[in-house]
C-alpha cells in the first residue's frame, strides 16, 4: 500500500463485505463506491491512466465494471493525535453552562448511519456499504455515539476502530454543534483504549479545522501495524457538560 498513488485510488475493484472492507481498513484504505454508471464512467477518465501503470491495483471482483468501486489510501494521511481534537472556547463554554444534552454509544447504530448518509453529496454511503457497517458493527469493530437532546437524536458519529488507529468515519448534526459534540464524546470515550490517532481519511477545510494534520502514509500505516484488534467504546448514557471541562495537552 506504501507505494500506491497519494491522489488517486490505491486499487479499484474487489468486493464490499465485511472482510475485505475490514481488511481495506487494516491495511490503510477505505471504500468509496460508485453510485450510478455515470459515476463509474468518471472514474475510468479520471483513473484509467494510473491503472494502466500499474500504480493503481486492479482486485479481483464479481462487479461487471471494476471502476464502480475504488480504493482510497491518501497520502499525506490527515490525522489528530488522540486527545488533541480541537475543542474552541466557545463551544466549551456552552457545553459548560447552556447545554443540557445527553450521549449514548452504540445504542442506535443504524439510526445514526442513516441520519448520516441522508442528503449527503456524494452519496458514498450506498445500501451494499450500509449494510456492510452494520456488520461490522455487529462484530464490534464499528461504533457510533448518538446526542440526544432529550429523547431527540440530534446529532451523532460513526467510526471503525483498528488497533491504535480509530478512523472518524462520518457524522450528521440536527442542531448547531451536535456532530462537534459527537466527535468530541466519541474522542472521550476512547480514553484508555490505547488509540493514539483519530484518521478523518480526507484532508478539507472541515477537517483543519478538527485540528487535523497531514502524516506521511508510511507513518499512518505504521501505526496501523502496531495493532490489528477492535477497539472498544466506552458505553453509558453521559452528559455532555463533562466535555466542556475537556482541554488540549497544549492548553
Amino acid at each position: 500500500m506504501d507505494s500506491a498513488p497519494g491522489d488517486a485510488p490505491a486499487a479499484i475493484g474487489g468486493r464490499l463485505d465485511p472482510a475485505t472492507v475490514l481488511a481495506g481498513y487494516r491495511h490503510g484504505a477505505f471504500p468509496m463506491p460508485a453510485v450510478s454508471a455515470a459515476e463509474a464512467e468518471v472514474n475510468h477518465f479520471l483513473y484509467e491512466d494510473s491503472v494502466a501503470a500499474g500504480t493503481t491495483a486492479v482486485l479481483d471482483s464479481p462487479l461487471p465494471d471494476p471502476f464502480a468501486l475504488t480504493w482510497w489510501s491518501p497520502d499525506p494521511r490527515p490525522v489528530i493525535p488522540y486527545g488533541r481534537l480541537a475543542k474552541p472556547r466557545s463551544l466549551m463554554k456552552l457545553l459548560r453552562n447552556r447545554l443540557r444534552w445527553t450521549t449514548t454509544a452504540n445504542q442506535h447504530f443504524d439510526r445514526v448511519l442513516a441520519e448520516c448518509r441522508a442528503n449527503r453529496t456524494p452519496e458514498w454511503l450506498t445500501d451494499e456499504l450500509c449494510e456492510c457497517m452494520v456488520e461490522l458493527h455487529k462484530l464490534g469493530w464499528a461504533h457510533s455515539v448518538e446526542v440526544w437532546d432529550g429523547d431527540e437524536l440530534v446529532g451523532g458519529a460513526v467510526g471503525i476502530g483498528v488497533g491504535t488507529v480509530f478512523t472518524l468515519d462520518t457524522c450528521f448534526h440536527r442542531q448547531t454543534n451536535a456532530s462537534k459534540v459527537a466527535l468530541l464524546d466519541m474522542e472521550c470515550r476512547l480514553a484508555g483504549t490505547g488509540v493514539t490517532l483519530l484518521d478523518v481519511e480526507w484532508d478539507s477545510e472541515q477537517s483543519r479545522r478538527l485540528n487535523a494534520g497531514p502524516v506521511p502514509r508510511r507513518e499512518f500505516l505504521a501505526a496501523l501495524s502496531r495493532g490489528g484488534d477492535p477497539v472498544p467504546l466506552a458505553g453509558g448514557v453521559e452528559e455532555v457538560r463533562r466535555l466542556g471541562f475537556l482541554r488540549t495537552p497544549a492548553e
